[in-house]
């Protein structure tokens, strides 16, 4: 399968879950670099292919992201945390906007209406926080965590569940940098436990 931006959005708007799977073990195998290479032009496909009406598509587009994710930043670990350790040009600043762009696209599946998209992002957002942790980016985490207590104040019941579940990502990994997190989310969701007798 070639590696650009076309072959890839053909593969993931075609609904064949065989040709989907295919793109998204593709972009999963390739190296750290040609990732990030690839990083904006693909990144914009995903923007573009999010829009479509079929709830599968906006799966395999979250899928597909969450696979071109480069994860230059693993490349620092044990080391000073500089743009050093990182291969080519790239830098501390540039892997940042990767994880913005991504969590942006996490968050607004979140709020999608069909459960196997939100499903999708709760997953995925989980690699972000890992980052951050290795990073110790304390403020990215607690920005995450403060971004998705918000959300799910605001999400109906029904889509809820997987917003807690990327909540839950998120604060794993955040309760390794920093133990006191806010409980607000905390408290919200065990009275709703009580108060629906689960």
């Amino acid at each position: 399968m070639d590696h650009t931006r076309e072959a890839f959005a053909d593969a993931l708007s075609s609904g064949d879950t065989e040709r989907v799977n295919r793109a998204i073990d593709e972009i999963e195998n390739t190296e750290l670099e040609e990732r990030a290479a690839l990083f904006d032009e693909c990144f914009e496909m995903c923007r573009d292919l999010y829009d479509a009406d079929g709830g599968y598509q906006r799966q395999s587009v979250i899928r597909f992201a969450a696979g071109l994710y480069p994860r230059l930043a693993y490349r620092t670990v044990g080391s000073d945390l500089t743009d050093g350790p990182l291969p080519g040009e790239w830098t501390l600043d540039e892997i940042a906007t990767h994880r913005e762009r991504l969590r942006d696209l996490y968050v607004d599946a979140l709020r999608d209406d069909d459960g196997r998209v939100r499903r999708a992002a709760a997953k995925a957002i989980k690699e972000l926080a890992l980052t951050a942790e290795m990073l110790e980016a304390e403020d990215e985490l607690r920005s995450m965590m403060d971004e998705l207590e918000a959300l799910a104040e605001e999400c109906v019941d029904s889509k809820r569940k997987y917003v807690e579940q990327a909540y839950e990502n998120v604060a794993f990994h955040a309760e390794k940098l920093f133990p006191l997190l806010p409980d607000g989310l905390r408290d919200a969701l065990e009275g709703d436990d009580h108060s629906s007798g689960r």
